[in-house]
């Protein structure tokens, strides 16, 4: 087969190519400045990063602190006493009164002991009771009557949140996240908006309001919840307490029944130390 001239030609011909002398690239001053935008934007990122992470820190904290402390007011109002899982988040809890005694000083001697502090944090049983001492209680003797002023302290860790948050082992309890809870319980004090009959004008009007308003005080409460954060704990058992607090309150109707956590109390503290708790279904007698 012979094969014509002409396609040998076309298939010799050589496609003419771009001389390399019209080829461009990025010159070192390009290069440069691209690098300078990129470095000014990176540090800018790395600026903002902190506050980003410090914010999704504090939102996380809040969370926690909403959920610990929904479970809590529910457990103090309704005097819950299986809660047992509380012994491995509650590091310690110090009540502190200031009692002063009428007529005579001299009967429990110079100095009251402090509150709570023989009592072991054991099961859950104690911790509410501790958790729910009132503010103000008053107690009659033989020789006077003794009104304390309790203030109830309790160094948590988080109950709910992530396992990260919630070391178990003591060597790692250190880098959990702990709050301190303090709790207020008074009695609820109605007011009155309308003309208040006296004693003398109208006392059978008079007796009825005080009759009422001595009810409504012995059965319906006012319980507070007041925590604070973060908190940083040496390995002395020292802390120190951040600037952020958040306050949970509540109305409690029910009757608060007082009990002793015997054993484990000496003889003083049995009479000045009780164990608390909200019985949601049983109210107090009227007020004669």
């Amino acid at each position: 087969m012979r094969i014509s001239k002409h396609f040998l030609a076309i298939s010799d011909r050589r496609i003419p190519t771009r001389p390399r002398d019209n080829e461009q690239a990025f010159t070192m001053v390009e290069i440069a400045l691209s690098i300078a935008i990129v470095a000014f934007a990176m540090v800018a990122i790395i600026g903002v990063l902190p506050t980003g992470l410090q914010v999704q820190r504090d939102n996380r904290e809040e969370t926690i602190i909403n959920q610990d402390g929904t479970y809590l007011l529910e457990a103090i109002r309704s005097g819950a006493l299986g809660l047992d899982e509380l012994t491995n988040f509650v590091e310690r809890i110090t009540i502190t009164n200031r009692s002063n005694i009428y007529p005579s000083r001299s009967y429990f001697g110079s100095r009251l002991p402090e509150d709570g502090r023989q009592i072991p944090l054991t099961n859950g049983h104690f911790i509410i009771g501790m958790l729910s001492v009132p503010t103000v209680v008053q107690r009659s003797y033989r020789r006077g009557t003794v009104w304390s002023t309790n203030e109830v302290t309790a160094l948590m860790r988080s109950i709910s949140g992530s396992a990260s948050q919630r070391f178990q082992s003591q060597e790692f309890r250190e880098n959990a996240f702990t709050y301190l809870l303090t709790t207020t319980i008074v009695p609820y004090v109605p007011i009155v908006t309308n003309n208040i009959p006296s004693r003398i004008s109208d006392p059978i009007a008079f007796k009825r309001l005080a009759m009422a308003r001595n009810n409504v005080m012995s059965n319906l409460y006012d319980v507070r919840l007041h925590f604070r954060w973060p908190v940083n704990v040496s390995r002395e058992g020292q802390y120190q307490v951040g600037k952020r607090e958040q306050i949970f309150r509540s109305l409690v109707n029910g009757r608060l029944t007082q009990t002793n956590a015997s054993p484990f109390l000496t003889w003083i503290n049995y009479y000045t130390t009780n164990l608390f708790y909200f019985q949601p279904s049983t109210f107090a007698p009227l007020a004669k």
